[in-house]
Order: structure tokens, then sequence, then C-alpha cells
């Protein structure tokens, strides 16, 4: 497994946790389980550390290296407010693109690998399409590399609508828009989470092989 994961050390990660109101309770605490095993793995392929942002919070942590540290960080959060997850997301996307084409060709930007812990409902489904749909364009439009940019987003709950919205921003919009495809979603199971599908957690986003690979609790 470890093998698997060494293309991440190419990568810098970034997570974007779902802190709205709809993440209180069970889905909260998952949401923690969530981001610590996968903040586990990513902190220790990336060398620069890995860096956390929420929704709604003004917390956020650059460069963490240690589970301490992202504990610490997620405990000083709890769930309130709406799920503007298509303009929390733009920003970042945004604010990595134009220091990509700023750099270019000066000096090379490390691609980036996006996590997003959400429970698939945010209240702007359009603009989280417009978001991504515009990023692919650009970067297809700078010949960047298809590896340039990933978006993993990773359903916490299970909401059969969440999943079937986030299933279409999987498989849909590469069709739809002729636009490179960007994103993958990997539904988490919790404790009984497989070893493929930690590996598509990881890697989906990056990976159109890896993208591929359905994935089932290992109760299922």
């Amino acid at each position: 497994m470890e093998n698997a994961y060494e293309i991440l050390r190419k990568f810098n990660t970034v997570i974007l946790v779902d802190d709205s109101y709809s993440m209180h309770g069970d889905r909260w605490r998952e949401a923690g389980d969530a981001l610590c095993k996968i903040a586990d793995i990513a902190s220790e392929f990336d060398d620069d550390g890995i860096d956390i942002h929420f929704l709604n919070s003004p917390e956020y942590g650059c460069n963490l290296k240690s589970s301490e540290e992202v504990l610490s960080l997620f405990d000083r959060v709890q769930p309130s407010g709406a799920t503007w997850l298509g303009q929390k997301l733009d920003c970042l996307l945004r604010e990595y693109l134009n220091e990509l084409n700023e750099a270019k060709p000066l000096k090379k930007i490390k691609p980036i690998n996006y996590m997003v812990i959400t429970d698939g409902r945010p209240d702007d489904q359009l603009d989280l399409e417009k978001s991504i749909v515009d990023v692919a364009r650009r970067l297809d439009q700078g010949n960047y590399p298809l590896t340039q940019v990933g978006i993993q987003l990773v359903q916490i709950g299970r909401s059969r609508k969440a999943a079937e919205f986030l299933r279409d921003l999987d498989n849909a919009l590469e069709n739809r828009y002729h636009i490179r495809d960007i994103v993958d979603t990997t539904p988490y199971f919790g404790s009984s989470l497989s070893s493929d599908a930690l590996i598509k957690i990881m890697l989906g986003g990056i990976s159109r092989k890896i993208d591929a690979i359905e994935v089932f609790s290992k109760t299922s």
C-alpha cells in the first residue's frame, strides 16, 4: 500500500472540511475520523505538510505534519452555517491557478490534490459545478498536465441524493462540457473502510485509473 502512496510526494495536499450545520452530530465525528485517516497518510508523503481549511470557520492550518496538530485544529471548530461549498472551493482553486499562471514559465509549481470532506449537500450546487468546469477549462487552455489539479470529494453520511449529485460531478462533467476529468468521489465507510477505498480517497482525484475503481465497505 505504501508504494501506491508514493505519488503523493509530487503533490501539495489541501483538505477542505465541510463544517456547515448539516454536518453536526454523527457526521461531524465521522468527518473527524476521515480527516485523521487522510491527514496521517498525506502528511507522511508531503514534505511540506498539509493545509486544512473549513467552509465557514476562519480557523485553518498550514504545513501541518502531525496528527496532534490536525486534531487540535479540528477540535477548535464546531459545525454551523450554510454549505457554500462552491464558493469556498472556488476561492482555493483560483488562488492556486493565479499562482500557477504567475509562475509560468519561471518556476515549476507542484501539482495540487484537494480532498473535500462533505455530506455532499451544498447550498450552491450550480456554483460548485461552474467552478470545477472553469478550472478544468483554464487548465486545458494553459496546456497543463492532466494531473496538475485533482479534487476528491469524500462523502460523509448515506444520503442517496447527495451521492447522486457527487457522482454526477465525478462522471458527467467531462462529456457534458468537453473538459478534462479532475474530480473523483468516494463514500466514507468509517471503521469498515477497506484499504482499496482509502487508496481511492487519497489518489482518485489525481489518477484516472484509480478514479474508475468502485469501492465498497468491508462489510458489504
